[in-house]
């Protein structure tokens, strides 16, 4: 008698830990690709590439009101935000920002990050170094290269 109820009790615990375990969704560590992002540089299929900084620099030796120029990303667990800065030629003072907004996710096939606004799907693929603090986008259409550095916040030591 009592192998019976050691039996029934042992189903019923095993039961609960089975019902309780039902309900819970597994927690994913945030995607390496949220956070705020400078680009570092940017190259064409064809190879040659651009280190934004120093193209930046060069143009502030020229033209100090050049230093208004920015490129770059802001990502959250739903959307990339593009955030670029340039000059008008003509008048030697900053455009306003182009801002694009695309919502993004994984192809579990490919790997590939998919990068949407409206019918526009772009697909790259995406590479962390550097401990995560730079990141490798390859447009899978063009070939072209674009290569971040995230915004790395100081931690005020005592």
């Amino acid at each position: 008698m009592k192998h019976i109820s050691l039996v029934k009790i042992t189903l019923l615990f095993f039961t609960l830990m089975l019902l309780a375990s039902c309900g819970k969704e597994e927690v994913l560590p945030p995607d390496k690709l949220i956070g705020d992002w400078n680009v570092y540089s940017i190259a064409e299929a064809s190879g040659s590439s651009v280190i934004w900084e120093d193209l930046k620099a060069d143009l502030v030796d020229i033209i100090p009101t050049y230093s208004c120029m920015e490129f770059t990303a802001s990502v959250t667990d739903q959307f990339v935000t593009q955030r670029y800065v340039i000059v008008d030629v003509d008048s030697s003072v900053c455009k306003n920002p182009v801002i694009s907004i695309y919502s993004w996710k994984v192809d579990s096939e490919t790997g590939y990050y998919q990068f949407s606004q409206g019918s526009n799907v772009i697909s790259y693929l995406i590479s962390f170094t550097n401990s995560d603090n730079r990141m490798t986008w390859v447009d899978q259409t063009s070939g072209d290269v674009t290569m971040w550095d995230r915004v790395v916040t100081a931690v005020a030591t005592e």
